[in-house]
């Protein structure tokens, strides 16, 4: 298993190559910008290159239509396609190659109503029209309904027992699988928690993750 990171504004160079010198974090999340509910934060969409050359793997997020709480709320079939394309264009400005699986970031918990269904198989199949792989982010607690409606992506659920608080090195290394739906690819198991930077600085914040792969952001089949 493979610790990782995400946040949703870019914490600087100097940051990442330190946790990657000092840590046992292998990837972190990397959020397509500007989406529809992760407003103008464009922070992360130049630094791919930056980030490769130290050694990082990536999950690409698009943080796209919501059914609850902040954001935007069209939640149709349409949108759906629309946002898969911009997605894959995002993530085609961010330097991934093609066939990179890209998350569709999905905030709500149950239930599953059928505007958010259709949102999301129609940004699933926009996603592979436009030459990548789909992923999706959900709760722990709906990732069976949408593997019901959609089951080719790769899942990352969040199911969190420890928010906030402090996170010392090593970071991490759980199965997904044990995350509460066993067929998780990467599981977000911390959110908002403060990790031990250079010379005693507090780094925050930051959820923290575990994956399957060294990079969430390669879809490997088997032959």
């Amino acid at each position: 298993m493979f610790a990782g990171i995400d946040r949703s504004s870019y914490p600087g160079d100097n940051v990442m190559q330190w946790l990657w010198d000092n840590t046992n974090l292998y990837w972190t999340g990397f959020y397509l910008a500007p989406a529809p509910s992760h407003g103008k934060d464009t922070s992360w969409m130049s630094r791919r290159g930056v980030l490769k050359q130290m050694g990082w793997g990536f999950a690409p997020i698009y943080v796209g239509q919501q059914a609850q709480g902040p954001g935007s709320h069209i939640l149709t079939a349409a949108q759906g396609t629309t946002d898969g394309a911009d997605a894959a264009k995002l993530a085609t400005k961010a330097g991934f190659p093609g066939l990179s699986v890209l998350y569709l970031d999905m905030e709500q918990g149950p239930p599953l109503k059928q505007p958010a269904t259709d949102y999301y198989t129609a940004w699933v199949q926009a996603v592979f029209d436009n030459g990548f792989y789909p992923g999706v982010y959900c709760s722990y607690l709906i990732a069976a309904k949408l593997m019901e409606a959609d089951f080719r992506p790769l899942v990352w659920v969040f199911h969190i027992p420890r928010v906030g608080g402090s996170f010392k090195n090593p970071y991490p290394e759980k199965d997904p699988s044990k995350s509460g739906y066993s067929l998780a690819d990467v599981w977000q198991l911390a959110q908002g928690v403060s990790i031990e930077g250079p010379h005693g600085m507090r780094l925050y914040p930051y959820d923290l993750d575990s994956a399957d792969s060294r990079d969430p952001s390669v879809f490997l089949t088997l032959t």
